[in-house]
């Protein structure tokens, strides 16, 4: 059996926007701007962590935590990457993060019709609470509103 890489999961820091902004280009239709995650990552309710395997870093994601639950802000995978589970271990990275913090819950939004997400959050224990209609503003599609209770876990 080979030998695999270890996973470090750090807090995302100002120099990690090099690799963190193309990986959000790389994601969405509507990308952050620099200036946008340096706004999250000086908040005092945000906490962002990026994934590496050795030196290289292939996810990134955070949380805002207020009143005991953590909404998940923002994800991402480096798209060479995807398809290989790292997006399961970056959110149950999040949560542990939250729990350790203190979180009762962890709540997000996710596209109606983005069902490999969908499905590896209800793999974690969200369930779907509810639409937010017309959400994304670059499509108008629906959001789903998931949640996964901390406490019984």
């Amino acid at each position: 059996m080979g030998k695999t890489a270890s996973i470090e999961v750090r807090k995302l820091a100002e120099g990690d926007l090099s690799w963190v902004l193309p990986m959000d280009e790389g994601s969405f239709l509507l990308a952050w701007k620099k200036e946008t995650f340096l706004e999250e990552l000086s908040g005092r309710l945000a906490h962002y962590y990026g994934l590496f395997e050795g030196s290289t870093p292939f996810a990134y994601g955070g949380f805002w935590l207020v009143a005991g639950e953590a909404q998940i802000m923002r994800l991402a995978v480096d798209p060479g990457r995807r398809g290989e589970k790292k997006g399961l271990f970056l959110v149950a990275s999040l949560i542990e993060k939250a729990r350790e913090l203190g979180a009762k819950e962890v709540t997000l939004e996710v596209r109606e019709h983005n069902l490999p997400a969908r499905k590896t959050y209800e793999h974690l224990g969200f369930l779907s609470c509810g639409k937010r209609p017309h959400y994304y503003a670059d499509s108008g599609e629906d959001a789903v509103f998931m949640r996964l209770l901390l406490t019984n876990m």
